[in-house]
């Protein structure tokens, strides 16, 4: 389709050269011409002088500017690398999806899917309730690490031993649904997080420089996340790593199997449209983010649609649940590196 276009394009441009100049009157052209032949070869070479000036303070400008983050800027680079090389490969352009095949999850009805998603969170309410009942010295102090630590450990095992039955049993009867997890799937979630990683890091700049621009510099802290916090703040305390394991194996499975296994395909059920099934479950998925006892700011949840939407582009086009699955848990064990490398000092 581009290529037509720029075809079209360059038939184009060469049709009005070509009227301009049968169009010209024989003076114009004999003084341009004239022109041409009177510039001296001095003037020219002060024009590829000038010219050579130019591009190279366009290039020493662009060195400074990548020197003087290149954090910030190597992913930006590297993001628009990552994109244009998904779209030459029909990964992400419009019908790239279809043309794949899509899912098969016509074997049960939307509301089956919906209801699926919905069960393992509401067992995550069940399971705090257990933790009512445990005795006050697994827990500890108040308010400590421990409790919450075991607590959430509670709540996950209860919601992924759900939400493994629950794709053990939809699985048997729609086997082209994905929610089988190969050995592949962790090759290929390896790979699907190396394009993703620079895509959401270079959101994530660009949705902080929109919140410092329209409200200013965020007081405090610049980890958004309550976890990652705990972690910074108590880096001595073995709970805290308990609690951060959680985050970066435990979470990763439930909510993969919840948004992208039940609800993007309960959303595709219905629409049959999976960029739809995308957008919309990335969407619900940052949304979730900002509420409950520990939101997160809306730039940073923004950064969480966005590797939501890479996670249900993955799954749509390798469908297997074990690809978005690998690229959470990736993502959130890079980030609980990157906040113990940047903290190390404090």
């Amino acid at each position: 389709m581009w290529g037509a276009a720029g075809v079209v394009a360059a038939v184009g441009v060469v049709g009005v050269v070509a009227w301009a100049v049968a169009h010209s009157n024989g003076s114009a052209t004999d003084a341009v011409l004239t022109l041409a032949q009177q510039t001296k070869p001095d003037a020219r070479n002060g024009a590829l002088d000038q010219a050579s000036a130019a591009a190279t303070k366009a290039a020493n400008d662009f060195s400074k500017m990548i020197k003087s983050d290149p954090w910030r800027y190597g992913h930006i680079i590297a993001a628009g690398v990552a994109v244009l090389g998904l779209l030459f490969a029909d990964v992400i352009r419009p019908g790239s999806l279809e043309r794949a095949g899509k899912r098969d999850v016509n074997t049960f009805g939307p509301h089956i899917w919906f209801l699926c998603g919905v069960l393992v969170m509401g067992m995550q309410m069940v399971a705090g309730g257990f933790n009512t009942m445990l005795p006050d010295k697994w827990l500890g102090d108040a308010g400590s690490i421990q409790g919450d630590a075991v607590k959430s450990g509670v709540i996950y095992a209860v919601s992924i031993l759900t939400a493994y039955l629950l794709a053990k049993l939809i699985s048997a009867s729609a086997k082209g649904a994905g929610l089988a997890f190969t050995a592949r799937s962790t090759a290929w979630g390896l790979m699907a997080f190396i394009l993703a990683w620079p895509i959401v890091q270079a959101s994530s700049f660009g949705f902080l420089a929109m919140n410092t621009r329209f409200k200013g510099p965020e007081a405090g802290s610049n980890i958004a996340h309550d976890t990652l916090a705990k972690l910074v703040s108590h880096k001595d305390d073995p709970w805290a790593w308990v609690l951060a394991g959680l985050a970066v194996v435990a979470a990763p499975v439930v909510e993969e199997v919840v948004y992208r296994g039940f609800l993007q395909s309960s959303i595709l059920r219905m629409t049959e449209k999976p960029w739809v099934s995308i957008i919309v479950t990335s969407a619900m998925f940052a949304a979730v983010h900002m509420v409950g006892k520990q939101p997160v700011p809306w730039y940073a949840a923004a950064t969480i649609g966005t590797l939501g939407l890479c996670m249900g582009i993955a799954y749509e086009r390798t469908k297997e649940i074990g690809v978005p699955i690998t690229m959470h848990v990736l993502f959130n064990l890079t980030n609980v590196i990157l906040a113990m490398y940047t903290t190390r000092g404090a």
